[in-house]
This record gives structure tokens, sequence and C-alpha cells, in this order.
């Protein structure tokens, strides 16, 4: 089994090297396509957007982020996926030998310290793309007025947009040698599925308060166990980000935002806010408001500039103490999906003009 694993790495290595040489100019633009689709973006832009739109997308959206990024660590731990940019090293060593292997190069968003199987940005990307297309032919390609060929053709284009984002996010992770193919296939196959469960299901829209904050413990706790579990069983979780320092060609590339634990403290945070704020008494009032356009657009803002707001307090915690930066962070992370879903409608609702809706 370890041979065969090693022979898919080998031919993995392969196609990077390829790809690669195939695009000498590329490192701009498929780095500019990986910071473009980071899954950080689904909760800060992508959430407030969609959740201003349709509430119940945005809800969807959120949901569907947090259960795959806590899939992807979990995962992650369990499958103990080396990275392109150290396997190639660690080889070189084993067998004391340079010529084994083509060179692969390192670019400034290489360095990710977390394991590699599955990939996160194929799975995050893709959970989080096939909502948002879903959404848009639900709420708006089906109820149109167009004709039913035109409907079949614009579903279509949509799709087809999903696979070229999809294409450019798998061959961005290859080229600056974050993953290994069959690393993001996986991804990509586990966030479709994922995506496409949880969007087709309603009923966890409507969990008491105290059913959320169960749901969220569960997340937080089983990605702590399984975590505690290795170490109990003599196997180092961390063991990647040793790698990720040890092979890196630039220190300052490696980051604490991209460690296994930082991941941990944006899900689960964002669960416990996301059940906080669907529960709350200000959205029990919006969601039964029929919001107008302005008011829509003014909700959206306010979204995305919580959602910025969130990114500029994650640049400035310190990251020197790492137990105080991750515990801020996963206040952070309760507290911006809190108030994107509880706060801001609820006070656009207040200062504008409302109609509340028959029941």
């Amino acid at each position: 089994m370890a041979s065969e694993l090693q022979s898919i790495y080998s031919y993995g290595v392969d196609l990077i090297s390829i790809l690669q040489s195939s695009f000498p100019d590329g490192e701009s633009f498929f780095m500019d396509v990986s910071k473009v689709f980071d899954p950080k973006y689904v909760f800060t832009v992508y959430f407030p957007v969609i959740f201003a739109l349709q509430w119940a997308a945005g809800i969807k959206l959120l949901g569907t982020i947090i259960v795959v990024e806590w899939l992807n660590q979990v995962l992650k731990w369990l499958m103990h996926g080396d990275r392109p940019y150290w396997w190639v090293h660690e080889m070189e060593v084993t067998y004391n030998s340079t010529t084994l292997l083509p060179e692969i190069f390192q670019y400034r968003s290489t360095c990710e310290t977390g394991p590699g199987m599955p990939s996160g940005h194929s799975m995050a990307m893709s959970a989080a793309w096939y909502v948002v297309v879903q959404s848009f032919i639900d709420c708006v390609v089906k109820p149109s007025k167009m004709s039913a060929s035109l409907k079949q053709q614009s579903t279509q284009l949509l799709w087809g947009a999903f696979v070229v984002i999809q294409t450019l996010i798998v061959m961005s992770r290859m080229y600056i040698a974050a993953h290994f193919p069959h690393q993001c296939a996986l991804g990509l196959f586990l966030g479709v599925s994922i995506a496409h469960q949880i969007y087709g299901s309603s009923k966890w829209l409507n969990l008491k308060r105290s059913q959320w904050l169960l749901v969220a413990s569960i997340i937080l706790a089983s990605a702590v166990g399984t975590y505690s579990f290795l170490l109990l069983t003599g196997r180092n979780p961390a063991w990647s980000i040793s790698q990720a320092y040890k092979w890196c060609a630039k220190r300052e590339y490696i980051h604490v935002d991209t460690t296994p634990f930082y991941s941990l403290t944006r899900y689960s945070g964002a669960a416990f806010g996301l059940g906080l704020g669907l529960t709350s008494k200000f959205f029990s009032q919006t969601e039964r408001t029929s919001f107008t356009r302005v008011q829509i657009i003014v909700t959206m803002i306010l979204g995305l500039a919580l959602g910025y707001g969130a990114e500029l307090a994650h640049v400035a915690i310190p990251k020197t103490n790492e137990s105080v930066f991750y515990t801020l962070e996963f206040l952070l992370n309760v507290a911006f999906p809190y108030s994107a879903i509880a706060l801001a409608p609820y006070a656009v609702m207040r200062s504008g003009s409302e109609k509340v809706k028959s029941l």
C-alpha cells in the first residue's frame, strides 16, 4: 500500500512539474487564483452577500462550509497526507539522490502547514460554489419568465462556469505545489457531495438554540477529540507543521493562520455564531420582514463591512502567543456570523420602513 501511494505521489509530482514548466510565467496568475478562492472568503464575503439576497440560501452556505471545514480537518489529521513541496525533499533525503524526481518550485503561497489530504481549497470552494450556483438556479432561473429552453441553457452555462472555476482552483493548487492531483480530486468530490446533501435539506434551519449549541459543541469536541486520540495512540497530529518549517524555502512564507488549529477556531466559532444568530430575538423579527431593495443592499454592505472588520481584527490579533491567538480567533468567529445574521438585518429593519409578512 505504501509503495502504491508513493507511486501516486511520484506521478503527481510529474504532473506538477509539467504544469509549472508549461506556464513558466504563471506564478502571479495561479497565486491570485488561490488567493481569490481562499475558503476564508466564504465566511467574510460570499456568506454576507448571499444572506442579504436570500437568507435561507446564505444560512445553507454557511452551514455547508462549517461542515466541510470540520470534515476536511478531521480527514487531514486521520489521512496523514503529504504536500508536494516537502515530499520531494523527503524522497531525496531518503534515497540520497536529487535526480529521482523532477524539480518543483515553491512560491509565496506554497508553504501551508496542514496535512494535504484532502485539499481544503478544492473541498471548500466546490461546496461553496455548488450552493451559490444551485441557489441562483432555484431563486432566479427557475422562477423567471424565460422559456424552458432558455432556462436549460442558463442552467448549463452556470454549471459550466462552476466547472471552469473548480478546474482553475485545482490547477492553482497543483501549480504552487501545495497539493497533489488526487488530493484535489478527493476534495472536489467530497465538497460537492456534502453541499448537495445539506442544500437539499431545510429541517436543520429550524433547530432550537439548545440543539444548535449541542451541534456546535459536538463539532468542536469531535475535532479536539480526534486530535487527542491521535496523541494518545502515539501519532503526532502536528507533524505537518515541522515538515513545513523544515522544507519551506523561506521561513517568512509560513503563517500561523494556515495551521490546523486556526481552521478549528474558524469553523467551530462560526457554528456557535450561526446557532446563536438564527435563534436570536433579532432574527426572529427580521426573517418575517420583507425588505426593500435598498434595505437588501444596505444589509449586504453592512455584512461585507463586518467581514472586512473581521479581517482587520484577524490581522491585529497578536500571533506571538498561540493560546491567546486561537482564543481571540474563536471569539471573533463567533461574533462575526452572529452580527451578520442577527444584528445587521435588525438594524436595517429598525432604521427604515418595514413590511411584516402575513403568516
